[in-house]
């Protein structure tokens, strides 16, 4: 729950920056179109507002964690709860381990410092070259993918109608008050009394069409799955000094990371994604074949503060936005999802949203 914002981030992504496999990647060509958003981006890299950000975001996600952990009862999709490894291969990685250790008690969460015996009696299918590991205990994790296809059964079992592969064009508006919105391929009006704008990197397009701007940018991430393998690990996995997590997905495996600002670009870049299996081959002990290997590339919609919005639109009637979550879309639905409700039905929100509020962009 730390924001892509913080001390020392503005450095480590110029060092980066010259480096095309690299976690952070601005493509040169684009960075004139970012100077504004890198801006507003630059006035919360200090430890000030990353305290604010990471206790905001906390609490949206252990909101979720709890109605996770209820949705899991009646859904059916792979979910499980073995707590978070972070693996370290530098001394100067381990070292600010146990500064984080103890960042981590003092915001209340559990977590035990580990060195390498410790870490590979823990997991092992973790290589010799680590030096140790951080485990938070209490995490979990899911596949995000089965989720959404759980949580839509389950919505039209009650009567919901969906409209999958149709885009929107444009939110309606009459008068101040939001009234539906627009369809095309074919166009399609589709009114209604309450519109929750929830649209992840192409938020920012929908708002314009009511005369809102929403200082959202598209981070490229990549990810690869294949099919487990003998010696695969049981535990999530996440390597702070590559940005790489590996996490075991029932009878699938996945490695996933970097953030790459390069706008709605959809291409799958093969030196970053190459970087991210290299990335988890570092530190896991047994080769794996590619079996059944699945490439993949999204866009996650970073905000510059890296907090979502979760608010209504003050000056139009019956719009809800609910955008901007970066890479903790699947971790903070849930919670997002009640909160939205809560606001429809003017009701106090389950979690404190003034760190979300539209207004701060406004």
């Amino acid at each position: 729950s730390t924001p892509i914002a913080g001390p020392g981030v503005i450095a480590q992504v110029v060092r980066w920056m010259l480096r095309g496999d690299s976690p952070f990647y601005l493509r040169p060509s684009y960075a004139p179109k970012l100077i504004g958003w890198g801006l507003n981006f630059r006035r919360y890299c200090n430890k000030e507002a990353t305290h604010k950000g990471f206790e905001a975001l906390a609490a949206l996600s252990r909101e979720s964690l709890g109605l996770l952990e209820e949705l899991s009862q009646t859904l059916d999709f792979y979910y499980e709860r073995k707590g978070l490894l972070h693996i370290y291969l530098t001394k100067k990685g381990f070292d600010e381990a146990k500064i984080e250790r103890d960042t981590f008690k003092a915001r209340g969460f559990e977590s035990r410092l580990l060195n390498r015996e410790e870490a590979i009696g823990l997991e092992p299918a973790l290589s010799d070259r680590i030096l140790g590991g951080l485990l938070i205990e209490g995490e979990a994790h899911g596949h995000s993918y089965g989720y959404v296809r759980a949580v839509a059964d389950e919505l039209e079992k009650l009567g919901v109608t969906l409209l999958e592969n149709r885009a929107v064009s444009r939110i309606l508006v009459e008068k101040g008050q939001a009234r539906g919105a627009v369809l095309s391929s074919p166009e399609e009006e589709i009114t209604a009394d309450l519109v929750v704008l929830a649209a992840g990197s192409w938020t920012s397009f929908l708002a314009k069409t009511v005369g809102l701007s929403v200082p959202l940018q598209p981070a490229k991430g990549y990810s690869c799955t294949i099919d487990t393998y003998p010696g695969a690990p049981s535990i999530p996995l996440l390597m702070p000094e590559a940005r790489v997590i590996v996490t075991p997905l029932q009878n699938r495996i996945r490695f996933g990371g970097t953030l790459e600002l390069a706008g709605f670009d959809l291409s799958l870049n093969e030196t970053r994604y190459q970087a991210v299996i290299r990335g988890a081959r570092a530190v896991l002990r047994h080769p794996f074949e590619m079996k059944n290997e699945e490439s993949w590339c999204g866009l996650r919609p970073c905000l510059p503060d890296g907090l979502p919005i979760i608010d209504r639109v003050s000056h139009i009637d019956g719009l809800i936005m609910a955008a901007g979550h970066a890479m903790l879309g699947f971790t903070q639905s849930p919670a997002t999802g009640k909160i939205v409700a809560e606001i429809a039905n003017g009701e106090t929100p389950s979690v404190p949203i003034e760190a979300f509020r539209f207004k701060r962009f406004e």
